[in-house]
């Protein structure tokens, strides 16, 4: 059976919107880059193959800018084409950054049906 993240993958390709290509890296980005540098960093703009990667400190941006190359040839290859030729880090602003408590899941208990 075909993971659903290939399929989707391939599916966002087709559509040819920043903004599709965004949401697929933002969703891919802990399995292209691994969970120890994504839970530091995040997508945050994709246009004409140049993503600009936000790193939580100025310390981890200059960390990973030597990086590029790798970081371009493994988004490159969950892609499955050529997205990306640059990847630019900038320092992210203050605030959160993660996805509102309301619109994550993870905290929701599962909840059964009641029996009529």
């Amino acid at each position: 059976m075909e993971r659903a993240g290939e399929f989707l993958g391939r599916v966002v390709r087709r559509l040819d919107r920043p903004d599709a290509t965004l949401a697929w890296l933002v969703g891919a980005w802990p399995t292209i880059v691994g969970q120890a540098l994504a839970a530091h960093t995040r997508p945050v703009q994709c246009r004409e193959g140049r993503l600009e990667v936000a790193a939580d400190a100025s310390a981890w941006r200059a960390q990973l800018e030597p990086m590029t190359r790798e970081f371009c040839a493994r988004i490159n290859r969950a892609w499955g084409g050529n997205l990306v030729r640059e990847v630019r880090f900038v320092t992210a602003k203050p605030g959160p950054h993660g996805i509102p408590r309301e619109l994550d899941n993870e905290h929701i208990p599962f909840v059964r049906r009641r029996k009529s």
